[in-house]
């Protein structure tokens, strides 16, 4: 496992999302367990401790890009509600940071969304990750990111 400041060729994705709710009401569908609602890329995700809303908190998440299956486990390393919440993977098939913000808007809230993810593949399973998987996931964020909008909006 690696810091979440150390440098990797990881792929990398980054994506924002202006909600015309407050963040507040984005924030509960931010928890592991609400991402399948929403995010394809997720197909199931539960919390393995008894809390999920601090430090600390674990969830086994299961997820699917691109035909590829992947199974880990997450523990939360930065958690400040409802503006930030930042996680790491510790067990599974995916090496994985990620960050999620929430920003005040003059309409609502700007949702931020930035994971580096890594799949265990040879040199050539690597390149192929960049050009094939994490364009896959970069799309599913997309669609994913715009069904929460749709949702929290109606």
């Amino acid at each position: 496992m690696y810091e979440t400041n150390e440098v990797r060729d990881l792929a990398k994705t980054e994506k924002s999302i202006d909600i015309a709710v407050p963040a507040e009401q984005v924030w509960p569908m931010l928890l592991w367990d609400r991402l399948p609602e929403w995010l394809d890329v997720i197909t199931a995700a539960e919390y393995t401790s008894p809390e999920k809303d601090r430090v600390g908190a674990t969830a086994h998440v299961i997820g699917e890009t691109a035909g590829v299956r992947a199974e880990w486990d997450i523990e939360i390393t930065e958690y400040d509600k409802p503006r930030k919440a930042t996680w790491r993977t510790t067990g599974g098939n995916l090496t994985a940071i990620g960050v999620t913000t929430l920003a005040p808007t003059k309409t609502g809230t700007r949702l931020s969304f930035m994971i580096d993810s890594e799949l265990p593949y040879s040199i050539l399973g690597k390149i192929i990750n960049k050009l094939v998987v994490s364009r896959s996931f970069e799309r599913s964020i997309e669609r994913g990111l715009a069904k929460l909008k749709s949702m929290l909006e109606t």
